[in-house]
């Protein structure tokens, strides 16, 4: 069982986190009761920025505001642009969840608000305030964030664990942060991911109050689909597609967000299942956000790691020759490529996507075009791994955001793994590999990745929910 601290604990860590980045106060009057999702940022590319969030279907018209913050620190949002909807259910309650893209004049700090017709939704409170993103090409340092398998609430509908570690997320510097999938435990449904209004086991795992609210409304996320939410949606998106769109950063790079059809690899059964792959750019950096995920459900004579290869990085499919023809087009500058299953692994059930490696797939296309760093999933854990070989590069494994935590090296430790730390919930033990030392206690290993980029130097840090460091590497790339 993931471990929670007693109520009183679980509200005191809570309301500090809360308080500390301003999303109320003790005089703040409260926000409108017709606000069930909380504005959040996702697409931020560029000078552009999406805005998301979710009402009751009281009025079929919305809108989000925004200005620039001036040299006092002072922002009024009187640019008003409308909203889109998108009909949604949680639990079974109908909602509405809305987007509305900014467009931005120049690069800089703007703050935003989001209405219901003429209803304010945000009420007393102050204005949102972001920072666009990181011009392409510019040598700005910069910090980026990655999170992995999250979204995992208790029978009382909590998980103190998480809070602490979005909180930390919260006051990490991140310009942005970026998901390697499973997004929302068990199923990635909307009510997996619910809204300030519903409180219960598996449900407002992601939008509950304690949660993403926490972090969301200053710091943008961009989402890599996992296994878990592989099948939700609705029959044109997924509901990750519809929670976390990624408009802007899907057409400039030619990449992928729909639900189609996917006949019959290994003997799979015809399914209609997301494909979603993109690229965007961040100062002297390009970010590949890829699927490497399958049903698991739906195995056919394979594995949900083969079907994945065939589905999506044999040579000739689309999302493979997509990312063939970006990378030649951007020969330049680091990159970074984030996908759910893990190219190297030493957790015994989530263990390395073999399908994934070698010259003739992913890691080779790859490596053959000069990306940096890899960012995977899957397997809930902390794991590093160095290069096997001519053809790799270093890869992380970074599960530990929140969903149940589980060993390392039982099959066993091996070489390519330099740092990996794990946690048994059934033996309340923690394990290791490489130079790690075992952890004592489960709150090690829940963590994020802080990614700190200055010139050709990268360096990860690794964070745990207290807002400790570990196993802090220091790249010189490109």
């Amino acid at each position: 069982m993931v471990r929670f601290p007693s109520v009183a604990l679980r509200y005191g860590v809570l309301v500090a986190i809360v308080a500390s980045i301003g999303v109320l106060t003790a005089c703040t009057p409260p926000i409108a009761p017709q606000l069930t999702r909380r504005p959040y940022l996702t697409d931020l590319v560029g000078r552009s920025v999406e805005v998301n969030w979710a009402t009751d279907t009281s009025n079929t018209v919305a809108s989000a505001s925004w200005g620039a913050v001036d040299a006092t620190g002072g922002c009024t949002p009187t640019n008003v642009v409308s909203a889109a909807r998108t009909s949604i259910t949680v639990g079974t309650t109908s909602e509405y969840q809305w987007k509305a893209t900014l467009s931005l004049p120049a690069s800089g700090r703007y703050c935003y608000r989001v209405a219901l017709g003429s209803l304010d939704l945000l009420g007393g409170e102050a204005s949102p305030i972001f920072t666009t993103q990181v011009p392409a090409g510019a040598s700005d340092t910069y910090s980026f964030a990655v999170l992995g398998d999250w979204g995992l609430t208790d029978a009382s509908g909590d998980n103190a664990d998480t809070t602490r570690l979005l909180g930390q997320l919260a006051g990490s510097g991140a310009r942005f942060v970026v998901s390697v999938g499973d997004n929302g435990y068990p199923s990635g449904s909307q009510t997996n991911y619910g809204d300030l209004q519903h409180h219960a086991k598996d449900t407002s795992a992601i939008f509950g109050s304690a949660f993403w609210p926490l972090v969301g409304s200053r710091l943008p996320m961009f989402i890599t689909p996992g296994n878990h939410g592989f099948s939700s949606g609705s029959a044109t998106r997924s509901t990750e597609q519809i929670n976390w769109p990624q408009d802007v950063a899907v057409s400039t790079s030619g990449g992928r967000a729909v639900r189609e059809t996917y006949c019959c690899v290994n003997g799979t059964t015809s399914a209609s299942y997301p494909s979603e792959w993109y690229a965007f750019d961040a100062g002297n950096a390009r970010y590949y956000v890829l699927s490497a995920d399958w049903a698991d459900s739906n195995v056919g004579s394979g594995t949900v790691y083969s079907d994945d290869y065939a589905a999506h990085w044999a040579p000739g499919t689309p999302q493979y020759a997509w990312l063939q023809a970006d990378l030649a087009a951007h020969p330049a500058g680091l990159k970074f490529a984030f996908f759910h299953y893990p190219l190297y692994s030493d957790q015994k059930a989530q263990n390395s996507d073999t399908y994934l490696q070698g010259a003739g797939s992913l890691e080779g296309l790859l490596a053959a075009n000069h990306v940096s760093l890899a960012f995977n999933g899957h397997a809930h854990i902390y794991e590093r791994n160095v290069p096997t070989g001519p053809g790799t590069f270093p890869s992380y494994v970074t599960g530990g955001g929140g969903g149940l935590l589980q060993p390392v090296g039982e099959s066993p430790c091996h070489a390519f793994d330099a740092y990996a730390i794990g946690w048994s919930p059934t033996k309340s033990t923690g394990s290791r590999c490489g130079a790690a030392t075992a952890p004592s206690s489960a709150d090690h290993v829940y963590h994020y990745l802080l990614v700190t980029v200055s010139g050709t130097t990268v360096t990860v840090t690794p964070t745990d929910e207290y807002g400790r460091t570990f196993d802090v590497i220091a790249y010189t790339l490109g």
